[in-house]
């Protein structure tokens, strides 16, 4: 018994290196490999079913993988009418080690250009996309940095950071925007555009001390980088949008901003928005906002 198994042995490794192609569980092999899961392929010619592929491997003599199919069109083929799906996982290696065109699965598939890991965006549910919606009924601030303790009014002159938002809405994890800091925090890597109006009470607008100085109010975003700090050092960009007026007005009239910003933004990474205006002569924080319930202060995030 010993000898005949010997003997098939020889045999098939001769068949094999005559025909150039190896079978495991297939007398009929379609390539230099081909592994039939289920046993159950044909024993001749080259007409398999989808069913008889789904459980097939082929390597083919250009070097095509074939996982599932038996005619691969690519380097790695894993298209078949069941189970096609393939898993990527994480690595610790940089993208210059992993070198172009490496994916890797990190809270979303990324890709390596030779320097950096780039996020394919698409590949973001859109059910999971963060979406949030807030408004600012009140008049706290954060005067001059937004690591300073709130206080109420605002003042000419200065950075006044608005905190103390209503959140009206977020989906997702519910937790990206902090409503009492006024900060959003990128729950993974992608694209966010951030808008949000400031409307003033209304006010004289009456400044003449410094004729270089525009009369003007600004509405502010500054992005954040993933650490706890909010200090200069840890500022990586800020977006400004002014909108001016006359330098003095008969009655009191509304002074309003908006700014619309997109962002790509990494995981961890915080956005903040804030205002700057120069309105009249007061330096003090006696102004305040349209606290009105008509949504004139208001702040959406929307992922991409």
């Amino acid at each position: 018994m010993m000898r005949k198994n010997i003997l098939w042995i020889v045999l098939m490794v001769s068949s094999n290196a005559v025909s150039g192609q190896m079978g495991i569980n297939t007398v009929n092999p379609q390539g230099v490999l081909h592994v039939d899961g289920q046993k159950d392929n044909p024993i001749s010619g080259n007409t398999f079913t989808a069913a008889q592929q789904e459980n097939d491997v082929v390597i083919t003599a250009s070097g095509r993988l074939g996982a599932g199919t038996i005619s691969p069109a690519v380097k790695v083929d894993a298209r078949n009418q069941g189970n096609g799906a393939i898993g990527f996982g994480n690595t610790s290696l940089s993208a210059a080690a992993a070198d172009e065109g490496a994916v890797k699965y990190n809270n979303g598939l990324q890709y390596s250009n030779g320097n950096e890991w780039i996020p394919l965006l698409t590949a973001q549910s859109n059910n999971n996309k963060v979406i949030v919606i807030a408004s600012k009924t009140n008049n706290n601030v954060k005067l001059v940095a937004p690591s300073a303790n709130t206080t109420t009014g605002l003042q000419n002159r200065q950075s006044n950071y608005l905190v103390s938002w209503t959140k009206t809405f977020e989906n997702n994890s519910g937790s990206s925007f902090n409503a009492s800091t006024g900060t959003f925090t990128a729950p993974h890597d992608g694209v966010y555009v951030a808008s949000f109006n400031t409307d003033m009470a209304p006010l004289a607008i009456n400044y003449n001390t410094d004729t270089l100085s525009p009369i003007q109010i600004e509405a502010i975003w500054q992005l954040y980088d993933n650490t706890t700090g909010l200090a200069s050092s840890n500022i990586i960009s800020t977006v400004k949008c002014a909108n001016t007026m006359s330098s003095n007005s008969i009655g009191n009239l509304d002074a309003g901003s908006n700014c619309t910003a997109s962002f790509f933004m990494s995981a961890g990474q915080r956005l903040m928005p804030y205002t700057w205006f120069n309105l009249n002569n007061s330096n003090t924080a006696n102004f305040s906002l349209n606290t009105s319930a008509d949504g004139y202060n208001s702040l959406t995030i929307a992922e991409q």
